[in-house]
Order: C-alpha cells, then structure tokens, then sequence
C-alpha cells in the first residue's frame, strides 16, 4: 500500500515538472490593493496626478530574448478601463516617481492596452530580438532589444473615479526544445571597443560623355581621404575616383558580404547627378551617358545594395546637385540628448546632402566646411547630426544661391533611433611623459 501511495506521489510531482516545449512563469513582483486616482491618465494641470509607474529590471529579473513579460491588472470591484502600457528603455533610464509620464526617460512607448479587451486581464508582451514603434511624429522605427536595460509598466485610468487593483508581473520563460541550445543570457551586440570603421570615397569629374564637366570631385575624395586617415580611425578607405557605375555596385556588394554587425560604413559620393520629376535621383558614374537614364546609377537600385548591409552604423554623404532626393525627411537636430554610447548602441542609416532640390556649384563649400568641422574636432567621437548640425547655417549663408542642407534617414531603409560616430585615433603619448 505504502509502495503505491509513494508511486502516486511521484507521478503527481512528475506531472508538475515543465517538460520540453513548454514554458516556466516565475513571478517578478506583486501588488495588493493598489490604487490610482481618478483621471491619472496624464499629469493634470495641477501636476498631482500620474500615471502609476513599475520599472522591471531586465538584468536583476534575468529577463532573456525570447522569453513572454505577463502583467496581469484584476480589478477590484467594479473597477474596469484600466489601460497597460509598456515603454522601453535602453540606456538613461531614470527611476523616478516625478517621471511617471516618460517625459524625462528615454523610453520608447511600444505597447498599449485596456484590460478590458485582453483574456484573463493579462498583457503579454514578447521579448524579440527587435522592436517596432511609432514615435510622437508618425516615423516607424526599430530598436534592439538586446540593449533593454527596464521595461516600464504603467497603469492608467481615465475614469472620473478612482481605482483599485492587483497587479501581478510575471516571466514566462521561453521553453527549450530537443533540438535546441539553450538560450543565451544576451545576445551579443555591438560595442564602441569592438567597432570598426570603413569608408567608400567616390569622387566622378572625368565623364566619358564630353557634355558632363566637372574639375573638383577627384581633389575632394583625396581631402576627405587624408582627413580621415591622420586624424580617425578608419580601419579601411576605399577610394573610387572616376569610377564606373558597374565599380561602384560591384565594391559596395562585395561590402554588403564582407562587412558585419562590428563594422560601421562611411559613403561618400561627389560628382553630377539629375533628378525626376518624382524627384527620383540618379547618380552619373565615369560611363554615364547623359541622355541615356539607364546608365546612371539609381537611388532605387543603390538601396537595393545598402538594404544587405549587416553594418552596425550606415552614413551615406552626397555633394552633389538634387542630393536630397536619397533623404526621406528632413531631421529636427537636437530633439534628444543621447551620450555617444547610446548613439552607438542602436542601429542608424543615415544620409546627409550638400543641398536640398536644386543644383550646386562644382566649387563645393559644403565639402569644405564638412572637412574643415572634422578637422578641428577635438573630441574622442563626433556624431553625424552633430556634425551636420555645426555646418549646415554656415553653408547656407556662404553661398550665392543658399544651399540647403539636409539631413535624415536613407530612403527605403528601415531607419534606427542611433547615429554614426567618427572617431578620432588616440594621441600617442611622448616618452618624455
């Protein structure tokens, strides 16, 4: 008797036990009885009422990629409308009682829901390798969820009666299969110590086609170029001066295979280009003929390249006519402070332009200025917005016809919240130090 009693046991503990294929919950935290105020749904004129406020510590709960956040909002009562909502963030997160409202974090607001409408009043919230959201001003983008530092959790409620609650915020661990190592802790992602840092310098003035003339574009590649060997550190510069359109694409694929999530590229392209009434641009290439639009070198069929490029940072710098028809909007600089960490840590492809629709002079005051703010950089790193920031006024007003200058993501790309950074080689100490 005792024998099957102890058999019964066993079987029930068995039973209990997660098998492959299915998935652990560990509970995070949980909260009896709490409350929110009325119309804490934004602060109030007054500044008394917020939102309540959760951080889940991603490391601390040893939150991994592909594991499921399930927060659970019962209601007490009669209680109902709550709203969840979920924000990321990924570095300067600050914990913050007066921050409840987001507006001093860096997080990303990337999920929102009433309670109403889930099963079981539990919000389930993947941890994938990326995250897409919409910011404030309707842009799509996608962060790495690799750098999640906190998930906020906030409880809303806009009814004109305050609430009570339970919460309760789980893990639900992503399941091991047979077939399967287990998953890492981190996906490994890119560093500033790991970086690397390339650059494709095409610079077009001997036209096969007499009727295309320019003299500047092959001096200013090898400007650029000495620039950037003495002073950052590029592990490799390719110069294409007077390139082919066949050069260009076969260089760049090449890149798109060799180059990886370390590596950050730098293209930089000077010469005549024309644009559609679509506002379609087109690069002219040493082979170019000028009536014949197939022979230049599309924006559509350069995205098609750049869209294979695993590279961490992309930063594509036109100096030439109808240069911002490769840029999908125009940036607002200076939106966010970030420190370079941050920056570096998200994905970008950015595009910067000599001039906005029109075109430019083959004497190119934006190169000089561009070269000149790299040349007089005295920090260790050097964002492009900063960079396009410090210059684009000066370019306008030093100009007879008032280039405008621009700046954004690449077209048809899907962009990134992060940025490009030129960094400077370190001074070698003297012996005598």
């Amino acid at each position: 008797m005792k024998l099957i009693v102890g058999l019964l046991l066993m079987g029930c503990w068995l039973v209990s036990l997660p098998t492959h294929g299915q998935s652990v919950v560990e509970p995070i935290v949980q909260f009896r009885n709490d409350s929110i105020p009325a119309m804490a749904f934004s602060v109030t004129g007054s500044g008394r009422h917020f939102n309540r406020f959760y951080p889940v510590d991603v490391d601390n709960s040893k939150l991994h990629i592909g594991d499921t956040l399930q927060v659970k909002v019962t209601p007490i009562q009669s209680n109902r409308n709550l709203i969840i909502s979920i924000r990321n963030c990924y570095g300067n997160c600050t914990i913050d009682e007066k921050a409840t409202s987001g507006s001093k974090t860096t997080a990303y607001s990337v999920l929102s829901a009433n309670i109403d409408t889930l099963k079981d009043f539990t919000l389930n919230v993947p941890i994938t390798p990326t995250v897409a959201f919409t910011d404030n001003t309707g842009r799509k983008l996608s962060l790495d969820n690799a750098g999640l530092k906190f998930i906020f959790v906030y409880i809303s409620n806009p009814n004109m009666a305050p609430a009570q609650y339970d919460l309760k915020i789980s893990i639900a661990r992503k399941a091991e299969r047979n077939n399967e190592y287990p998953l890492p802790a981190k996906i490994k992602r890119p560093t500033m110590t790991t970086a690397r840092y390339h650059a494709v310098l095409i610079g077009i003035n001997d036209y096969n086609d007499a009727r295309i003339k320019l003299n500047r574009p092959r001096s200013d590649i090898a400007r650029l170029d000495s620039v950037l060997r003495q002073q950052y550190d590029f592990a490799s510069i390719i110069r294409l001066p007077n390139a082919t359109k066949q050069m260009v694409k076969d260089t760049l694929t090449a890149l798109s295979y060799r180059l990886l999530s370390d590596d950050n590229l730098l293209i930089f392209f000077a010469g005549h280009s024309v644009s559609t009434d679509e506002n379609n641009g087109f690069w002219a290439l040493k082979d170019t003929r000028q009536e014949d639009l197939d022979s230049y070198l599309s924006n559509a069929a350069l995205v098609s390249i750049l869209n294979e490029m695993r590279t961490q940072h992309l930063l594509l710098v036109v100096d030439a006519c109808y240069g911002s028809t490769i840029v999908t909007y125009q940036m607002m600089t200076n939106a966010k402070l970030q420190t370079w960490e941050e920056k570096y840590t998200q994905k970008s492809r950015k595009a910067m332009s000599c001039s906005s629709l029109e075109e430019v002079p083959d004497n190119s005051v934006f190169l000089d200025y561009f070269i000149k703010r790299l040349a007089t950089n005295s920090e260790e790193y050097l964002s492009s917005e900063e960079l396009f920031d410090s210059m684009k006024n000066e370019v306008h007003n030093k100009t007879q016809i008032r280039q405008k200058p621009t700046y954004g993501h690449i077209k048809g790309l899907t962009p990134g919240a992060g940025d490009f950074l030129f960094k400077r080689k370190r001074r070698l100490t003297s012996q005598s130090e």
